[in-house]
Formats: structure tokens, sequence, C-alpha cells
């Protein structure tokens, strides 16, 4: 027998635990993935995914197979893959600088201009401003919404702002924001949001929710007349769209569809607009404030500089002085059975970064969390009474 894996409670960063009932969509009788009644249940789940976005008026919509990196592949280099239009990347954190390798993937160095913030801090909307200014050649820009390396929310509707009034196109890593943080795409202007299921989409990793734009599709299409796009085949816009038109109705897409992971996205969908993006929305700002406010009371220092830029979908706090964060996550698997994730490059021996996403964005996921910091910490010798974790939670909560 080859090696078991062990099975840990995940409260990383994604992916996420989900519930029965989407884990088993994935264990129905496999369904060919074409056929006129398939190809009715792709759009169907299409329309769902433009609702949760927020997407009604978007060119398009595709879920393609794959993981978020390839949505935002798919946007960069659809918008930029000419080669010769510049776009600026806003970069935070470890996310940020993939923008920024991806960019240059597809553009030459000159036309890949940066905006830069310190770990731990948000982009400054101003700065993105001046750098637009500088240069009105740029008719692009790319942000992560999340920086899932440090716990910091990006002003998302304020840089698109700048971008309407700049007519550049607004092009968003939404993989561990979309369906957990407010995003609207019609209404704030986006060009194109890329975003992953595995996250706030509470359903298993495969599926790439990619949403484009009238004006997103306007600049890839003049790369691809002018002969000059290198987007390749599979995550061409024009390849998706022209199976979506002359293949729809028996198989809308240019690729085999993972067919049960699209059943279990389109019961995940179907219960996040259930629920309510607004209510949703809130529930991870709450329980993301008071999961922060427990780790604050345990001696850890919140990564995001600015509360109000703290994520609601992940946090990243550095470890009390003295702690080992690797020694924290092993007593969190060894003895709990939780998976916490680390911190990412230099923050590895002094972070730990934790997920609230979907049905984990509850204090019944992350008060055992909690409660394993604090033994884990007492493990290592810290002074540190029980119930410490917990302390004034109750009041904190009341006053939120």
């Amino acid at each position: 027998m080859g090696h078991e894996l062990a099975r840990y409670t995940l409260m990383i960063p994604g992916p996420i635990e989900l519930e029965p009932e989407v884990l088993g969509e994935m264990g129905r009788p496999l369904y060919m993935h074409y056929g006129r009644e398939f190809a009715d249940f792709y759009r169907e789940t299409v329309a769902l995914m433009r609702r949760v976005m927020l997407a009604e008026r978007a060119r398009a919509v595709f879920l393609v197979p794959g993981p978020g990196t390839a949505a935002i592949e798919m946007a960069i280099g659809n918008v930029v893959g000419d080669g010769r239009t510049k776009i600026v990347v806003a970069t935070n954190g470890f996310f940020g600088e993939r923008l920024r390798q991806i960019a240059q993937a597809y553009a030459p160095p000159e036309a890949v201009l940066t905006v830069e913030a310190p770990w731990g801090e948000a982009i400054d909307p101003q700065r993105v401003e001046d750098a637009l200014k500088r240069d009105p050649e740029v008719r692009a820009v790319a942000v992560v919404h999340c920086e899932t390396s440090t716990g910091v929310l990006n002003p998302l509707r304020e840089i698109a702002e700048v971008c309407r009034r700049h007519e550049a196109v607004l092009i968003v890593d939404a993989v561990s924001s979309l369906g957990g943080v407010e995003l609207r795409f019609d209404e704030w202007g986006l060009g194109v949001c890329a975003a992953a299921t595995q996250k706030c989409l509470e359903c298993p990793p495969g599926l790439a929710p990619i949403a484009i734009s009238e004006d997103a599709w306007a600049l890839a299409q003049a790369a691809q007349r002018a002969g000059r796009a290198r987007t390749g085949w599979f995550l061409s816009f024009r390849t998706w769209d022209w199976y979506a038109r002359e293949w729809a109705s028996w198989h809308p897409y240019p690729t085999t569809m993972p067919s049960g992971l699209l059943c279990a996205l389109h019961l995940s969908l179907n219960k996040i607009l259930q629920e309510g993006l607004e209510a949703r929305w809130a529930r991870h700002a709450r329980v993301a404030r008071l999961f922060r406010q427990g780790l604050r009371n345990l001696g850890f220092r919140i990564a995001a500089v600015d509360e109000a830029a703290a994520s609601p979908t992940v946090t990243a706090a550095f470890v009390p002085e003295g702690a080992d964060a690797r020694a924290l996550m092993r007593f969190l698997r060894e003895e709990l059975g939780i998976a916490i994730g680390g911190g990412i490059a230099d923050w590895a021996p002094k972070a730990i970064r934790v997920g609230h996403m979907g049905p984990t964005a509850s204090l019944n996921r992350l008060i055992p969390v909690l409660v394993g910091l604090e033994g884990a910490l007492r493990a290592q010798g810290h002074a540190i009474e029980p119930g410490r974790a917990l302390r004034g939670l109750d009041a904190f909560a009341g006053a939120q």
C-alpha cells in the first residue's frame, strides 16, 4: 500500500473545510460533460456565478478548469499579451509579487510598472493614480484584493475608481475574497475578476471562475486582431468565446469539464445566495474581528498594520516574543488535529496564517484554534492562564 495521508481539520487559508452535502456532490455517478442537458446545467451554474460576482453586465463569465492561477494568467495574458500594452501591478505581498511575475511573462520589463507597499500595509489608491498620471499609455492595472500572505485587504473599490478615471482596465485577483468580502463587479467597474472555488466559494479546488468586462474584452480583442496576442489556445478569451457561441447547444467550453466539481459548485453557489451576500460579508467580518481579538489576548500581533485593512477571510499574525511559529503549528496538528498555515518567505519562522472562509468563518471553528494556540504557548513555557484566549470576547462581540 502507498503512503496514507493524515486527516486534519483545515483552518489554513484554503482549501477549506466543506459542508458534507457539497462533498456529497463529488460522489455522484459521473456525468458526461457534454450534451444539451449538461450544457444547460453549465450555463445555469455560470448564471449563479454572475449573481455571486454581481457581474450581470459582464461581457463573459467562464468557469475554467484549473487553479485560480489559471484565471489570473488568462486575465493578464489576454489583456497585455501583445507585449506592448503597459500594465501597473500593485504589490504588497507574496501574491502581488506573483501578479508581477505573470505580467513579466507576457510583457517586456519596460511595460510592467509597479506600485508597492510594505508587507502588512494596504495599497494606497493615490499611488496608483500617481503611476497612471506619470504614464498615460498605461492601459491596465492588476491588484490582489485579499493578500493572503499578510491578511491585508486592499481598497478595491477606491482603486477601481482611479482606474475608471484614467480609462485603465482593472484586473483583480479575488481568489481569497470572492464570496466572503464585498465585491461588486458591475457597480465598481472592474475589468477582469479571477477567482478559485476552494476558498470562500465553499467548493473543492479545481475550477477558476473569471468575469470579463466589455472594456477588458475590447482591449484583448485589439491585441488579437493585431496578431500579437501570446495567450496560447486554452487560456484565450477568443477560444472560450468561440465554443460558448458555436457549440452552445452541447459543448460550450473548449475542454472536458470536471462534471462532479461543477455539481458541487452549483450547490455551493445556491447556498451562498440563500444566505445572502450582504449577510455573508457581515458574518465574515464579524467573526474575523473576534478571532483577531482572541489572538491579541494571547500576545499575537496582527500583521495588518491598520485594523481597517485586516481581511475578513484570512488572518496573518506574528507570534509572541520567544514563541516558535512552526512549533505552534506542529502542536495544533499533532495534539488537536488542526492544520493552520505558516508565514510565507521571511515571515515563515515568526508568523501564522489562519483562514476563516465559508463554513470556517464561525466561532465554533475558530474557538478550538484559539484554545489550541493557548495550550501550545503554555507547552512552550509561556505563562498563560487558562481561558485567556477567550477573555472578553462576549463583550467584544456585543460591541461590534
